[in-house]
């Protein structure tokens, strides 16, 4: 049989270890918060209410392929992708000589609760492709989508083929109806239509909901880790 006497050495160990980290973690987030991010250089080219374009400055020699749109989600903010200069995806695809665009939906208010899907991707997102279309006069583009994002792209290619050149998808869902998404089978059970006959659905519900999918690992688990 294995020995599982408890070790109050042990214990005594990880509990300054666990101070020291408890500790430190305040200073660490403060300097979290007040770091900079999306610090590539870039110009806003066209915007429409909330939503606005902006095209990065080049920083190497162009690679003569079509310029690239890169397409983010509602949710979260897109300097996920340009973090910091030696964490940013933007920076790496500059150095590789391409034209980048990003799309910035703005952050979502009350004022947005009955924008729909055909708004995002048949005016939003398609008066964006066309300006890039119009301005660089050519016929079609790279379409990068993220998360959400690589969703409404790849939505928008399925209309508008002939503008788009390539898709890329990233950590995008396509199937919503794989044996293990919970989320899915529950969405199947709600009437939508009356659901938001007041509007889309609140952000704060949302939250509620995705936490109720794995209620220990997100409300818990990862702040012990943090």
């Amino acid at each position: 049989m294995s020995d599982h006497r408890f070790d109050p050495t042990v214990l005594a160990g990880e509990l300054a270890q666990f101070a020291q980290r408890t500790a430190a973690l305040g200073p660490a987030l403060q300097a979290a918060s007040n770091a900079a991010t999306g610090g590539t250089p870039r110009e806003l080219v066209w915007c429409d209410g909330k939503v606005s374009l902006h095209r990065y400055r080049a920083v190497a020699r162009p690679a003569r392929v079509a310029p690239l749109l890169i397409v983010y989600a509602l949710v979260n903010r897109p300097y996920i992708m340009d973090l910091e200069p030696e964490r940013s995806l933007i920076r790496s695809l500059l150095a590789r000589g391409l034209d980048v665009y990003l799309i910035d939906w703005g952050s979502p208010d009350g004022g947005d609760r009955f924008i729909g899907l055909d708004d995002y991707l048949n005016r939003f997102l398609h008066r964006a492709v066309q300006h890039i279309l119009d301005t660089q006069k050519i016929a079609a583009l790279n379409l990068l989508g993220v998360c959400q994002g690589g969703t409404f792209s790849l939505c928008y290619t399925a209309m508008h083929p002939e503008r788009v050149r390539n898709l890329i998808a990233m950590v995008t869902p396509v199937d919503f109806k794989t044996p293990e998404n919970l989320l899915s089978k529950w969405a199947q059970g709600v009437d939508m239509q009356l659901m938001t006959r007041n509007g889309n659905v609140s952000g704060e519900f949302l939250n509620a909901v995705y936490l109720a999918l794995m209620p220990f690992r997100l409300t818990q688990q990862k702040y012990i880790a943090l």
